[in-house]
């Protein structure tokens, strides 16, 4: 297998947390490690950061960290157990039950809420899909103390299972608790994302903002996930005010008819790709593997196609976590982007953003063309910000691109941009020796990662100096290219 350009996420789990498992995943082809706050107990987040740690040794590669907030829920309350201990009750079709504001225990004939007060913005006709949107009941009348429902599709409802009102605004306080521990423990362990659940303005996106301040990680890279109707309205903001976007098409399911999702889907990264931020497809995308040691053909027609629309990662979850089968998981989806980026058309198709600044814009776009027209194996870029391996990137290249970097942290802050790898080397004090140093980073990184550069070869290389008083080159933004021969 050749070397993939788009970024494999893997959520981390009892499947996966050990360190001879996760080395064999990321030789497969995975490039960030996610904890997911809702499920990780504190022995397992200490176990998933040494584990991450000892499969950086082993490997030699700079996995990124993405940490995972739960975000804001709406929960049912406790339901009253019958006589063998089974907390829930029975919703029948066409019967009534009333949602009410003060704190009871549920039945068949009302339940609460764990936020009473969205109880108040319902109106006659509108819908509350409770327990994954397993059964629905629609509002039938508006009383004082609470809201008679019809119960259109019934099933079992169980205890503290999440509910959802599709297309209303809840009054629900956007930071928890819990999210506010998890983010100090995000703020304090390292990592090099923050993944923030149920985005739906910009104005949640600056009380996180306002947290990374206040405990000293304002360079920790927000990305928003969009899993509801009042997230895609909002997506410019959205994109605009953070780092990137999470298509979290599992709870957006639940709020959009499933034929709109792929077009959504579309949209989403398409206003990604002209920002110039990051994208990534998330959700059931290799579902079936968490039994079976293949995937279907519609799994693979998925990742090929988020591929296609110029996605710069894909997720795994479940698969990854409690899945049978978490090594030939990220091989087969690894296998999949690799195979679709070969026919993939992105020449020419995506632009970056007006408003950066121009020269580094022009010379990304150079680089581009030129590697395209030159045939060239490899696009080299001295990175002291990340911005134009950034730049680079967001053109979607047909060439992997090359962060020479001064320290890890940068490599690892590069870890979801499509296309970038890094390597740690220390600053070259000229244009020459930089040149000699991009050249010995890209046969290492041929070597590590089978990249087959042999004698011949074109490479393009990128950097910026600046020239002194005492005529010692310095560094500045990118304003350097040249085309070399390995």
């Amino acid at each position: 297998m050749g070397l993939k350009k788009t970024k494999i996420i893997c959520s981390i789990g009892p499947a996966s947390n050990q360190p001879d498992v996760m080395e064999q995943m990321v030789f497969a082809g995975m490039n960030i490690a996610r904890l997911n706050f809702s499920h990780a107990t504190d022995e397992e987040k200490t176990q998933f950061q040494n584990c991450v740690r000892e499969v950086r040794k082993r490997t030699g590669r700079n996995i990124s960290i993405l940490w995972d907030t739960k975000g804001p829920e709406l929960r049912g309350c406790v339901m009253e157990a019958d006589a063998e201990g089974n907390e829930g009750a029975q919703l029948v079709v066409g019967n009534t039950i009333r949602l009410v504001k003060e704190k009871v225990t549920g039945n068949a004939e009302r339940i609460t809420f764990n936020h009473p007060s969205v109880i108040e913005g319902l109106e006659v006709g509108d819908e509350v899909w409770l327990e994954n949107a397993k059964m629905k009941v629609v509002v039938e009348s508006v009383e004082e103390d609470g809201v008679t429902c019809r119960i259109t599709q019934g099933g079992f409802l169980g205890s503290r299972k999440s509910c959802i009102i599709p297309g209303k605004p809840l009054n629900i306080p956007y930071v928890s608790d819990k999210d506010r521990e998890d983010i100090k423990y995000s703020c304090e362990h390292g990592g090099e994302y923050l993944a923030i659940s149920f985005v739906s303005n910009k104005e949640n996106i600056m009380e996180i903002k306002e947290l990374l301040k206040k405990y000293g990680r304002e360079d920790l890279k927000i990305i928003c996930k969009v899993e509801s109707l009042f997230g895609v309205q909002n997506i410019r903001e959205i994109f605009e005010n953070s780092d990137g976007v999470m298509i979290g098409r599992g709870d957006l399911g639940s709020e959009v008819a499933p034929e709109e999702i792929p077009a959504i889907q579309k949209n989403i990264i398409k206003i990604g790709r002209e920002l110039g931020k990051i994208v990534i497809v998330a959700t059931e995308m290799l579902e079936t593997m968490m039994e079976n040691n293949r995937p279907k053909r519609a799994e693979v027609s998925d990742i090929a196609n988020a591929v296609f629309d110029g996605t710069d990662a894909v997720m795994l979850s479940g698969e990854t976590t409690i899945g049978k089968h978490p090594i030939e998981t990220v091989t087969a989806m690894a296998k999949t982007c690799e195979a679709s980026e070969k026919y993939a058309d992105f020449e020419g198709r995506f632009k970056l953003p007006e408003n950066d600044k121009k020269d580094c814009v022009a010379l990304a776009s150079g680089a581009i063309n030129c590697a395209n027209i030159m045939d060239a194996k490899l696009i080299v870029v001295q990175s002291h910000t990340g911005r134009t391996a950034r730049f680079l990137s967001n053109l979607k290249p047909n060439v992997p691109i090359l962060a020479i970097c001064d320290e890890e942290k940068l490599g690892r802050r590069l870890g979801l941009n499509y296309g970038v790898y890094s390597i740690v080397s220390e600053r070259s004090s000229s244009i020459d020796k930089f040149v000699v140093e991009a050249k010995k980073c890209a046969l290492e990184f041929s070597d590590k990662f089978n990249l087959g550069l042999k004698p011949g070869d074109k490479i393009l290389i990128t950097a910026g100096f600046v020239q002194s008083d005492e005529n010692v080159r310095k560094y500045a933004d990118s304003n350097l290219m040249k085309i070399d021969t390995i």
